[in-house]
């Protein structure tokens, strides 16, 4: 991956509100890709369609940074993913994050450098704006 410096000089050049808007969205490219992931799984094992719609991005906690989460919300994921007595288990997040790494890693770095240069201009234009108003 390269281009990593010149995002986190910039990160750093940004207040933190801004830089953790930047993370946030180019947090949630990977992520989306992660949840169409598990949904793609879901699907042949999927009667009524509760467990597909409830894999969601949410915000994760994250002391003093930014992390987002991929939940799959519904209690029969848990049967799915891990297996009980009655039914063996039938991964769904494992597949999914053990493939599509490579290309979730590429599209973060490309989100990271677009949302980054999109900061700098729009924090510009107020500068700017902010000046012509005197």
């Amino acid at each position: 991956m390269t281009g990593f410096r010149e995002a986190s000089r910039q990160l750093n050049e940004m207040g933190k509100a801004a830089a953790r808007g930047v993370g946030r969205k180019s947090l949630g490219v990977p992520a989306e890709m992660l949840a169409r992931g598990v949904r793609s799984n879901i699907a042949p094992h999927n009667l009524s369609g509760d467990t597909y719609e409830s894999v969601d991005v949410l915000p994760g906690k994250a002391k003093g940074g930014v992390a987002l989460e991929v939940v799959l919300q519904d209690i029969a994921g848990v049967q799915l993913e891990f297996g009980n007595s009655d039914q063996a288990a039938t991964p769904v997040f494992r597949p999914a994050i053990d493939s599509g790494k490579d290309q979730r890693f590429k599209a973060f770095a490309d989100a990271l450098m677009i949302e980054a240069d999109a900061a700098i201009i729009r924090k510009a234009a107020r500068d700017a704006k902010k000046a012509a108003r005197g």
